[in-house]
C-alpha cells in the first residue's frame, strides 16, 4: 500500500528537540511491513501538500493531527478535508487524547477524515452518539519490538519510572520511598536508552492520570505497552477498560491510590518469581496483540474494510 504518513516527526520542549513516537512506532514498522511510505513531517516539511499527493499518488493518507501549532505548525487540514470529500483517497486520523480533548477537538475534527481511531474503548460509542461519526475504530497504543535490546538485560533496577514527574506522580513516588520501596526515576532519556532502561528494570511504573484538561482524567498510555515489550512487569495505575488489553494480576499488576501501590510493590519485591512470571506473561500478550506491526496491520485492514 502507498501511505502518505502525515504527522510530526519531532517534539520540542523549547530547549530540547527529540524524535517523537510516530517515527519509531508507525513509520519504521510500516516500512518493515513492506508498505511504500512518504513521511510528510508536519513540523518541518516545506513542500506543498497537494504537490506531494499528486507526485506520490497515495492509497491512504494516514494522519495524527493535533490542531496545536506549537507541536505541529504545518498540519494540512484544508487539503486533507478536500481529499476526504472527493473520496479519491482514503483519509485516516489517529486520535491520542480523547479523554480530555473529545469535546473541544476530536468531536469536530473527526469529520475531516473518512476513518478515525480512538485509544479509549468507551469512546467508540461516544463518537457515534455525540459526534454523529460512524467510521470510528479502536486504535490502542503500541510499541516497536525491533527497537528493544536484542539480548535479555540484567535487571539492575527494582522499580523504575521513565517520564516526567508532575506533582501527583511525585506524591506517589515519595510515598513509596518513605516506605522503603526503592524507585528510580529517569527523565529525558533518548528513545533507545529509555527502552534499555525499561529492559533493565524488574518493574516499570505507569501513571495514567492526565492533567491537560480542566480536570484530571484517566487514559490509556503508551507506557502500558512499552513496559511489557521490555520483558518487565507493568505496574500501572488502573484505567477502566484495561482488562481488554491485559489479564489483570496475570499479565500486569494495577493499583489505585498510593497506599495500594505501596503494599503491592512491597509484596512483589519479596516474590521475584511472581515478578518474573507476570512479566513473561505480559510480554507474550504484548507480542500477540500490541506490537506495532500487529497493531498497524489490523488497523489498516479495518480502514480499508469501511
Amino acid at each position: 500500500m502507498k501511505i502518505l504518513l502525515t504527522l510530526n516527526k519531532t517534539l520540542s520542549s523549547g530547549k530540547n528537540t527529540w524524535i517523537d513516537g510516530g517515527y519509531w512506532n508507525v513509520y519504521l514498522p510500516l516500512l518493515e511491513l513492506g508498505h511504500d511510505v512518504y513521511f510528510y513531517d508536519t513540523v518541518a516539511e516545506e513542500q506543498d501538500y497537494d504537490s506531494v499527493v499528486k507526485s506520490f499518488e497515495p492509497d491512504l493518507i494516514f494522519c495524527c493531527f493535533t490542531y496545536d501549532p506549537s507541536i505541529a505548525p504545518r498540519e494540512p487540514w484544508t487539503q486533507v478535508k478536500k481529499y476526504t470529500d472527493s473520496s479519491e483517497i482514503i483519509t485516516f486520523n489517529w486520535f491520542c487524547d480523547d479523554t480530555w480533548r473529545f469535546d473541544n477537538f476530536s468531536k469536530q475534527a473527526c469529520h475531516y477524515f473518512n476513518v478515525c481511531s480512538t485509544p479509549e474503548i468507551s469512546y467508540l460509542e461516544k463518537f457515534k452518539k455525540e459526534a454523529k461519526y460512524e467510521n470510528i475504530i479502536l486504535g490502542l497504543w503500541h510499541s516497536n519490538i525491533d527497537l528493544y535490546p536484542k539480548e535479555e538485560q540484567s535487571k539492575e533496577h527494582d522499580i523504575s519510572f521513565c517520564g516526567h514527574l508532575n506533582q501527583d506522580r511525585i506524591t506517589y513516588v515519595d510515598y513509596l520511598r518513605d516506605n522503603d520501596v526503592n524507585v528510580q526515576h529517569f527523565h529525558g532519556l533518548e528513545h533507545s536508552e529509555m527502552l534499555k532502561t525499561l529492559a533493565q528494570s524488574k518493574i516499570g511504573i505507569n501513571f495514567s492520570k492526565n492533567y491537560n484538561g480542566t480536570k484530571p482524567t484517566l487514559q490509556i498510555k503508551g507506557r502500558m505497552f512499552e513496559v511489557p515489550a521490555a520483558r518487565t512487569l507493568l505496574f500501572t495505575e488502573y484505567v477502566p477498560g484495561l482488562e481488554n488489553c491485559y489479564e489483570l494480576d496475570r499479565e500486569i499488576v494495577t493499583f489505585e491510590g498510593p497506599k495500594e501501590m505501596m503494599l503491592k510493590a512491597q509484596m512483589l519485591l519479596k516474590r521475584p518469581e511472581i515478578i518474573y512470571t507476570i512479566a513473561q506473561n505480559g510480554h507474550k500478550r504484548f507480542i500477540k496483540d500490541h506490537e506495532s506491526k500487529i497493531r498497524l496491520t489490523n488497523i489498516l485492514k479495518e480502514i480499508v474494510s469501511l
